[in-house]
């Protein structure tokens, strides 16, 4: 789509373009490209050249996002976010077994030992199979871990011991790997605020764990719930004091737990709620809006609001049908409020305002005390007042 209209693609093309596309950040061979797209056939380089030429034709201005990388084959560089991931039910996640953390009393160690169990499962979910505490009772006592680590049959087992002396409360933490009991990596942890500490665990986890990313949608700790909800408290309000302090908030949600998806939907609002009001550079609004929804959807590709906001930006870019696929596919959500909201000001955008009117009195109806609502509610009437006026001048 560019400029709400469709853009023809040809076949070709298209094959170069989702391969670049899927592999976007990287640089694909030139005779990768080749072998999928002209299959069976003695093709020239010159007719692969031919297809980036026509495909940087297409995206005009944007056509730098395809770039060449001399005597390796091509990159895209622009941001891409996948809207329908494919079914992942024939991947095996990766198993890790957490062990007792040593130089505790058993107590102790039982109930970190639970705490990091659920903390490793609440942050990955399905993405990694974390083996429940009464499995890895049944292998023995702690005490050689790498003998346990062997039993187990874990891909990767974390270990750790407790480290206390002049007031410092410190984790040894060391991930190994399973199949032959090599240190994967190894680091010391401040575990004087429990809730930091288990979610620089879960970065660790993270980084060393192939392929393993946290569930976008998943908080990972106190400190970050605290700063989240406060930050929507501050957008509620929607003045320009409150959306600055959310911007604050937000970003030291990111700083405590950078793969949690929810904050830069919050940073978007912010950025959206400043462009409604007048506040600022209105186009560096909407740029930073889209930076942020996009850092989102990398996050959690599935998410709803992510992509309800996706929708708006896509129609304030001047793509309106665009938009309204999105927005058929956000109206399914639970969030009617959220959803209404935005698809308001789609409309208002399009100058379409008695639709504007209708969506946004249903949004009121679902939250009567949504402040953002009621200035849209306003900006919408004062267009519909001053329409009726100058037609009856």
């Amino acid at each position: 789509m560019r400029d709400g209209q469709g853009v023809h693609v040809p076949p070709k093309e298209l094959h170069v373009l989702r391969l670049l596309l899927t592999s976007a950040g990287t640089v694909v061979s030139k005779d990768y490209l080749l072998d999928h797209v002209w299959p069976r056939m003695d093709a020239a380089e010159e007719s692969l050249t031919r297809c980036i030429y026509a495909l940087r034709k297409l995206l005009k201005e944007n056509k730098d996002y395809i770039a060449t990388v001399y005597g390796q084959g091509y990159r895209f560089t622009g941001s891409v976010v996948e809207l329908d991931v494919p079914s992942q039910t024939g991947a095996v996640a990766p198993s890790l077994a957490v062990l007792p953390f040593r130089h505790l009393d058993e107590t102790a160690a039982l109930d970190l030992q639970d705490v990091l169990i659920r903390q490793l499962t609440t942050a990955f979910g399905e993405a990694l199979r974390v083996m429940p505490s009464g499995v890895i009772a049944t292998y023995g006592a702690p005490e050689d871990v790498r003998s346990l680590a062997g039993r187990l049959a874990a891909d990767y087992c974390l270990s750790g011991r407790f480290v206390g002396s002049g007031g410092q409360r410190l984790w040894s933490v060391e991930l190994i790997r399973g199949s032959d009991q090599a240190l994967v990596h190894g680091q010391t942890l401040d575990a004087h605020d429990p809730g930091e500490a288990l979610g620089a665990l879960t970065c660790l986890v993270a980084q060393r764990v192939a392929g393993l990313r946290p569930v976008g949608d998943r908080c990972g700790s106190y400190p970050v719930a605290v700063a989240y909800l406060n930050g929507l408290c501050s957008v509620q309000q929607h003045t320009a004091q409150s959306l600055g302090d959310a911007a604050v908030l937000f970003r030291q949600c990111l700083k405590l737990d950078a793969g949690y998806a929810p904050p830069w939907c919050g940073l978007a609002d912010v950025w959206l709620g400043q462009a409604l009001m007048g506040l600022g550079d209105q186009k560096r609004a909407i740029e930073e809006a889209h930076s942020a929804v996009s850092n989102a959807l990398a996050l959690d590709p599935g998410s709803l609001p992510a992509l309800t906001r996706l929708a708006l930006l896509t129609s304030l870019r001047g793509c309106e049908e665009a938009a309204q696929v999105l927005f058929r596919r956000c109206l399914l959500s639970a969030d009617q409020a959220d959803v209404l909201y935005f698809h308001a000001w789609h409309h208002w955008f399009w100058r379409r305002n008695e639709q504007a009117a209708q969506l946004i009195d249903q949004c009121l109806r679902h939250d009567p005390g949504c402040v953002r609502a009621q200035i849209l509610r306003g900006r919408i009437h004062e267009q519909l007042t001053w329409i009726s006026e100058r037609r009856l001048a």
